[in-house]
């Protein structure tokens, strides 16, 4: 009979077992001692966590379960530096421990992933794996030996911060069902299924900072510094820790990253050892060494745009010029980013995105200058730049989170360039409703153009008169004027007095004249203007237009309706051949004509004009901006006069939501608004309601007496109805 033998390794006991099956049905069981029993976990680190500390990662924890047991996959978590990778492994491993043979705890980033292999595991004491006189690689296959050698399963390898370099060994790795691979990187990784860490939902972003910091309790100002950090999970951690132990304020926080401040703290992250200051350490998790020409170009641009999704083609058309050498490589460079994990990208929109603190990263880091972004500066001004004669200004707002993120780079920059930026910015700020923020960028613009060309340069004219604009819609109109009068004299010294820039400058001076009440000189000024105007550009021009409307408005306050009336009509008509009927400078024309016909009563036309106004108003700038509260108002002093005064009080409370929000309480518009509605509420009969808002338009005006006397003069006859 033919003898046959059956061996078989059992590394559970103290030795191995040899079971021999001998012909005739006898067996010989011989004890062969080799090695010892395999410890539970194989390396020397195995990092847990608490589970209590770890917050708003229980999904990804579960998710990582089922892919790994029911799907059987190897898993790769992707995600960007700091967002939490290394905790959500950690956490894995701390939750599912008992249900693994096996661990091993790899962390990956020596000289080779050979050598982070050897430098974990006690090969002697473990495998019983002599190094002496052996090369690196061959220790390391014996190592993946032994562990494939393993029968007990399932077993746990967590790769931990790997590279793009682990594709080479994908084949090499012990695979399932014997071994679950859980991988994190910052890259995406050739062969291996990706699984994206996204940021921290608000909420549980919110219940992270507040763990780590009691002494700031005001919520709303919390998430708004969450908001500026995009739920990074170690920024948060560390800005709370910092605030806890620095007894830093919220506002103080805000700027931590950009002053680099002391903290001083302790993060797992770092193992737990204590960080210095807080730009310092989040740079040093971010290596720009590795990146190329090509990317280092791109990764400056990025930086440089709103830290939101942008799709492929906008970035190619802000950053590149046609045909360029940056156009041709503009696709490889931002896919090379985004497997790198310097860029998150949306597949399904095909947009790209950089996180905040990667951005500071880059600009310090690549040490960004104006010229590297030239071209995006350029095309971002450009954008921005509003032609009165074409333009709809509602088209410019999509711009201004472009315009904003250049300028607080480079706003320092006291150059011609970052000056017209500027300049544009605050233009569609101040449509836009935003008249500080225009203000306070049209200041420094003017200071930029000072310096650079001197305060009779027709550049530093524009400046002038556009900051005047701005400071007449805050009520500043001594000011304004100055600044006009400023302007007038540069413009008339240059160009002459029939030149279109100089018409410009007498039409807006002559605006402010009127907000003070010179009407008589408004009148000659604007007169100049139309003569201007109507020489060259013609009777139907916008620009013809607007001299049309400006001059009779004031025609208007000096009562002389019927001229008034004549030339709104003959600007409308431009108006509407021009941009038709909804645009906003088409309601502009339809309210000023309307408020000529109801002097002249004609409060139906007036009405249908408003209401027209109205519609494009509220499609254009929404229902709380300035612009739509005036539309609010002048029609409601039609229905005033028509006795519809239910209708009228609810339009006047709208305008008087809009002036408080955005003008204040003590601000003339708001004064104005508060005496409107004062004289409904006594129509009404509610005298009491109407007494209130006078005594709040009385105490605004009183503040602001040398800024508009007529106003203070209206609000007091008002009240003595009520004395």
């Amino acid at each position: 009979m033919e003898n046959t033998t059956e061996n078989k390794i059992d590394n559970k006991g103290d030795n191995n077992i040899i079971i021999q099956k001998v012909g005739g049905g006898s067996t010989i069981t011989i004890h062969h001692h080799t090695k010892p029993k395999l410890p539970k976990d194989l390396t020397v680190l195995m990092p847990t966590v608490n589970l209590k500390d770890v917050i708003g990662r229980e999904e990804e924890i579960a998710e990582l379960h089922q892919s790994l047991f029911e799907n059987k996959q190897v898993v790769l978590v992707n995600g960007l530096g700091g967002i939490g990778k290394t905790t959500l492994s950690q956490s894995y491993l701390t939750k599912y421990a008992e249900q693994y043979q096996h661990l091993m705890w790899i962390t990956v980033g020596g000289t080779s992933l050979e050598s982070d292999f050897i430098n974990a595991v006690l090969l002697d004491k473990t495998f019983g794996i002599k190094t002496e006189g052996k090369e690196v690689t061959n220790i390391f296959h014996e190592v993946l030996h032994n562990l494939k050698a393993i029968d007990a399963q399932p077993n746990l390898l967590i790769l931990d911060n790997a590279d793009a370099t682990l594709s080479s060994y994908y084949d090499r790795l012990p695979r399932q069902p014997h071994w679950h691979i859980l991988v994190t990187s910052r890259e995406h990784i050739e062969g291996f299924e990706s699984k994206e860490l996204g940021f921290l939902k608000p909420d549980k972003a919110l219940l992270l900072f507040q763990k780590h910091c009691t002494r700031i309790t005001d919520i709303k100002a919390i998430e708004t510094l969450l908001r500026t950090i995009d739920y990074h999970t170690l920024t948060i951690e560390i800005l709370a820790k910092t605030a806890q132990l620095q007894r830093l304020d919220i506002a103080t926080l805000q700027n931590a990253i950009e002053k680099d401040i002391r903290a001083r703290v302790k993060i797992k992250h770092n193992s737990n050892k204590e960080i210095d200051k807080v730009y310092t350490y989040l740079s040093s998790i971010f290596d720009l060494s590795n990146v190329t020409e090509a990317e280092a170009w791109l990764l400056k641009q990025m930086a440089c745009l709103p830290t939101d999704f942008h799709a492929y083609d906008l970035i190619k058309e802000l950053i590149c010029k046609p045909e360029s050498e940056q156009a041709e490589l503009l696709p490889e460079s931002i896919e090379s980013l985004v497997a790198k994990g310097w860029l998150l990208k949306n597949p399904e929109a095909d947009s790209y995105k950089m996180h905040i603190i990667i951005a500071e990263v880059s600009r310090r880091k690549l040490e960004l200058g104006i010229s590297d972004v030239e071209v995006l500066l350029d095309n971002t001004t450009q954008k921005l730049s509003i032609d009165q004669t074409k333009d709809n200004p509602v088209d410019k707002f999509q711009w201004v989170e472009f315009g904003k993120a250049l300028e607080s780079i480079f706003e320092k920059e006291l150059l011609p360039k970052v000056s017209v930026l500027q300049n544009n910015l605050a233009l569609v700020l101040k449509d836009l409703g935003e008249y500080e923020n225009a203000k306070i960028l049209l200041q420094k613009a003017l200071i930029s153009d000072e310096k650079n060309f001197g305060e009779e340069h027709p550049t530093t004219a524009v400046r002038y008169s556009n900051l005047a604009l701005v400071l007449k819609d805050l009520g500043e109109y001594e000011k304004a004027k100055i600044l006009l009068q400023k302007a007038l004299i540069s413009d008339e010294k240059n160009f002459g007095e029939e030149h279109p820039s100089t018409a410009v400058r007498y039409s807006n001076l002559a605006l402010v004249l009127k907000a003070l009440g010179e009407y008589e000189k408004a009148k000659i000024l604007l007169q100049k203007a139309l003569i201007s105007a109507e020489k060259n550009f013609g009777e139907e021009h916008p620009s013809t237009a607007v001299s049309y409307s400006n001059l009779a408005l004031v025609l208007k306050d000096l009562g002389e309706y019927e001229n008034a009336k004549i030339l709104l009509q003959k600007a409308l008509i431009s108006d509407e051949k021009n941009f038709g009927e909804e645009h906003p400078t088409t309601a502009v024309r339809y309210s000023n004509l309307a408020t000529v016909l109801q002097d002249l009563g004609d409060y139906e036309k007036a009405k249908i004009l408003l209401q027209k106004a109205l519609i494009s108003d509220e499609k254009n700038f929404g229902e709380e901006h300035p612009t739509t509260a005036v539309s609010y108002s002048n029609l409601a002093t039609v229905l005033i006069d028509l006795g519809e005064y239910e209708k009228a009080k609810i339009l006047l409370q709208k305008a008087l939501i809009s002036a408080e929000k955005n003008f204040g309480e003590e601000h003339p518009t708001t004064a104005v608004r508060y005496s409107t509605l004062a004289l409904v509420l006594k129509d009404l009969g509610d005298y009491a309601g109407a007494k209130a808002l006078l005594q709040k338009a009385l105490m605004s005006i009183k503040k602001t007496l040398e800024k508009n006397i007529l106003i203070l003069l209206f609000a007091i006859l008002n009240w003595q109805e009520f004395l």
